[in-house]
């Protein structure tokens, strides 16, 4: 009887209920102050840092960070919701190391500055830019050019 015993409780995983999944929470949508921040400061970053690689002559990932409506998109996987700025794929890769392999944009490529990412962040998070973050971030994507 014993050898059949593991037989049996595989069986029983194999039938036993399985939690239903979870459908992903719809996104809000942004509201015009949103709007205005990823336009007036948030797109010029990417435009300047990203677009080369995500854009569209060239979609790594399946990620296109050229327009509002396919950065909310995201590509092969999420890359961030409004709100939820600790699981944005995106600000992970911005804010890693610069040693590390995946860091956002390549190492090859100019860093973005702090004010830049602290700007991204507050994007993701939701919450308006501050004015002074939004013009030190402005300025600092001008540099770049």
């Amino acid at each position: 009887m014993r050898p059949l015993l593991p037989l049996l409780l595989a069986a029983c995983a194999f039938a036993a209920p399985t939690a239903p999944k979870k459908k992903p929470e719809p996104a809000k949508p942004l509201t015009p102050a949103q709007k205005a921040d990823y336009a007036k400061v948030i797109q010029p970053i990417f435009d300047a840092h990203c677009v080369s690689c995500h854009g569209p002559k060239k979609e790594k990932g399946k990620l296109r960070l050229d327009t509002l409506e396919a950065t909310l998109k995201g590509g092969k996987n999420p890359t961030f919701v409004i709100g939820k700025p600790n699981s944005s794929m995106l600000l992970a890769r911005v804010f890693l190391d610069r040693t590390a392999g995946d860091v956002m944009p390549p190492k090859a490529e100019k860093p973005l500055t702090e004010k830049q990412k602290e700007a991204i962040y507050a994007f993701i998070e939701g919450q308006p830019i501050p004015d002074e973050l939004a013009k030190a971030a402005v300025a600092d994507t001008k540099a770049k050019k």
